[in-house]
């Protein structure tokens, strides 16, 4: 496939994702043929991304439309079966075909919690929230929308309010999740993007302590509020020097607590623990603060201290981590939890919406031949598979889907990915 068919591959793809309910994570007959949250606002975020090089007009609609849904599904109360609470974003919403979740045949697992109206809505996402933020942000900086922007500020406040107050419990500068074990019903026990149980595991194979805060939350929840800080100069002083006092406890915070060095280069631990102690793992996660970042007074910033961020970047292409045609795993290859079979989800394998995130990231620093090297290769499996795959595996042998031991195999109609494909084949 060239350029040309990839865009026209990823443009096909969002088009029949969208719906009236927003942005589906995949097609309705794949494994998450519904809404989620993060999954709808890093593809819209990528989308005004392709935008601002090339005009999309209609995809623009569509982004309208999926922000409003997601302000509609905000949290507006407590839930402790659900997650909800007021502010925060959806994590999955699904008006039907949510029985394999709320009447699982698996006698271990616990129903998901339904709502009284007969949808299901979870709120396990710790990033869903600081994300759609964001979204929303360079949505309205894109349009230039006011009508837009005065409907959708209420909904805006009430998220940063959640990011400084439900998202950070115990008030020292970290966004961190749990698992109310009270909870009756079930639901997710890891909250970030690699949210399978299996990606956060200790070394001895168990599940940290509760609870935890993922270093790429850190830095998408720096981000958001950084963003409306200036925003809210203006609006509300009082306001806006609240939030920009809490993104500089969070930076400070983050260079303390989560960097680390290893072999010879600074980077950033996997997650705290409820212990506020390192969980080491090397994983692609910390390349996601690239992505995050702000231009201030000219010069790109991030919640990672400038002097290590070349660091970072050399780090994450050691060959643990940077595959030849194939893009950077999740995983450490020398991580003691690394996967290298084609049941790896989040242990080693390659996603589109990672590398499409993280090639972004290191445009926005300067890093243009890492960037080239990056593009380059992540867009070579998408031409062997031919569609916008949720992930894939590499081997000597070649690339594979990835395939669960239930059977559950790669979505081969993915948002994120489609979105990420369209922003790399301008």
């Amino acid at each position: 496939m060239n350029t040309d068919d990839l865009y026209q591959l990823a443009y096909q793809s969002i088009l029949n994702l969208s719906t009236e309910e927003g942005i589906y994570a995949s097609a309705r007959e794949e494994a998450f043929g519904c809404v989620f949250g993060r999954d709808s606002a890093i593809t819209i975020l990528k989308i005004l991304r392709a935008h601002s090089r090339k005009p999309l007009p209609y995809l623009l609609e569509t982004c309208h439309k999926a922000l409003l849904n997601l302000i509609l599904l905000q949290g507006k109360e407590f839930n402790l079966e659900s997650g909800e609470q007021p502010g925060k974003f959806i994590h999955e919403f699904r008006k039907d075909n949510h029985s394999h979740l709320t009447a699982p045949q698996n006698p271990l697992q616990k129903p998901w919690f339904i709502y009284p109206d007969g949808t299901m809505r979870n709120y396990d996402s710790l990033d869903s929230t600081p994300l759609s933020l964001i979204a929303l942000y360079r949505y309205w900086q894109a349009i230039s929308d006011n009508e837009f922007l005065i409907n959708v500020l209420p909904s805006v406040e009430a998220g940063l309010n959640w990011i400084i107050s439900f998202g950070d419990p115990d008030k020292d500068f970290l966004l961190e999740y749990d698992f109310p074990p009270t909870r009756q019903f079930g639901g997710l026990s890891v909250q970030s993007w690699t949210d399978s149980h299996q990606s956060i595991l200790t070394p001895q194979g168990l599940l940290p302590q509760y609870p935890i805060a993922p270093v790429e939350v850190q830095a998408f929840a720096w981000m958001s509020l950084t963003l409306w800080a200036k925003f809210y100069q203006n609006q509300s002083p009082r306001f806006a020097q609240k939030l920009a006092s809490f993104a500089e406890g969070m930076k400070q915070t983050f260079n303390k607590k989560f960097l680390l060095q290893d072999q010879g280069f600074y980077f950033a631990a996997q997650a705290l623990d409820g212990q506020k102690q390192q969980i080491p793992t090397i994983t692609a996660n910390p390349l996601l603060c690239l992505w995050a970042s702000d231009r201030d007074l000219g010069k790109t910033v991030s919640i990672i201290e400038e002097k290590i961020l070349a660091d970072f970047v050399t780090r994450g292409f050691l060959p643990d981590l940077f595959v030849e045609g194939a893009g950077i795993r999740t995983m450490s290859s020398f991580s003691p939890t690394f996967n290298p079979n084609p049941d790896s989800y989040h242990n080693g394998s390659f996603w589109p919406v990672l590398n499409g995130l993280v090639v972004e990231g290191l445009e926005n620093f300067g890093f243009k031949k890492e960037a080239k090297k990056l593009k380059e290769a992540s867009l070579l499996p998408i031409r062997h598979f031919g569609c916008s795959i949720e992930l894939y595996n590499k081997t000597d042998s070649g690339y594979s889907e990835y395939c669960s031991p239930s059977g559950q195999v790669s979505c081969h109609t993915q948002a994120w990915s489609a979105a990420s494909i369209l922003d790399l084949a301008i």
